[in-house]
C-alpha cells in the first residue's frame, strides 16, 4: 500500500540556521519526541549513503527506526528514508529562504506491507505535528 503527501511550513529564522538545527544530533532530542539514541552503522548521520539508526521511548516501548540518507545537498534538499518494520517513509525536505524566514516543504511517501487502516489526513496531521515541534523549537533558540 502506497501514500504520498506535501506539508508546508514556514519558520521564522534565517535558512542557514534552521538547516545547522536540523543537523545538529545534540540538540535533537528537544524536538524529536522520545529520541533516545543516534547510531551510525555506515557513514555519519545526515551524509549522502549513510546508513543508521534512531531509538525512540514512548512510555515502556522502545522503537528502533533505521535511517538511511539518499542525498544530502543541504542548505537545499535532504532526503532521508525511514523504516520500520512494515513500513518504509522516504522524506523529501526543500528549505527555501524568503525574507528572512524559511520555506520547508516536506514530500512524504509511505509504502507499507499491508493497508495500515488509518486515513491518510492522520499521517498528514502527524507529520505536520513534528514539523511545528522542530520550529518551535528553532524560533525558541538565542
Amino acid at each position: 500500500d502506497f501514500m504520498q503527501y506535501r506539508v508546508e511550513l514556514t519558520i521564522k529564522r534565517k535558512r542557514d540556521d534552521v538547516v545547522a538545527l536540523y543537523v545538529n544530533r545534540d540538540t535533537m532530542h528537544q524536538w524529536e519526541k522520545g529520541l533516545t539514541d543516534i547510531n551510525d552503522h555506515h557513514g555519519h548521520l545526515f551524509e549522502t549513503g549513510s546508513e543508521g539508526s534512531m531509538v525512540f521511548q514512548f512510555g515502556d516501548q522502545e522503537m528502533t527506526m533505521e535511517v538511511t540518507t539518499e542525498y544530502n545537498n543541504l542548505p537545499d534538499q535532504i532526503i532521508q528514508i525511514f523504516k520500520v518494520p512494515g513500513a518504509v517513509n522516504r522524506c523529501d525536505n526543500h528549505f527555501y529562504e524568503r525574507r528572512g524566514e524559511t520555506h520547508w516543504v516536506m514530500d512524504v511517501s509511505f509504502d507499507f506491507d499491508v493497508d495500515p487502516k488509518i486515513p491518510e489526513d492522520k499521517f498528514h496531521k502527524k507529520t505536520l505535528e513534528g514539523m511545528t515541534q522542530f520550529k518551535t523549537f528553532v524560533e525558541g533558540v538565542k
